[in-house]
């Protein structure tokens, strides 16, 4: 089968709004770079765009309640300076 037995098939169709909103939440953040590319200084979307990293380890803290490691946390914390001095 397809799906293993255990309730595969709910998994899938229970994630299908939070994968709905990955989904979308993708296409927006390309099409932003776009625009920012276009109209813009390259630059600043780029160091913008690099950061999505630490927004992806926040998100797992928020919604996964998962911990960042000491190195973790610093290693956002710097991006996150970097990024207000440039």
């Amino acid at each position: 089968p397809a799906f293993p037995e255990g309730g595969g098939r709910r998994v899938v169709v229970a994630a299908r709004p939070a994968l709905a909103f990955v989904g979308l939440a993708d296409v927006a953040a390309n099409g932003t770079y776009m625009v920012a590319a276009q109209t813009g200084p390259v630059t600043m979307a780029a160091v913008l765009a690099s950061l999505y990293p630490v927004i992806t380890a926040l998100a797992a803290r928020a919604v996964l309640q998962e911990r960042l490691r000491l190195i973790q946390a610093a290693g956002a914390g710097l991006a996150m300076a970097g990024t207000v001095l440039l």
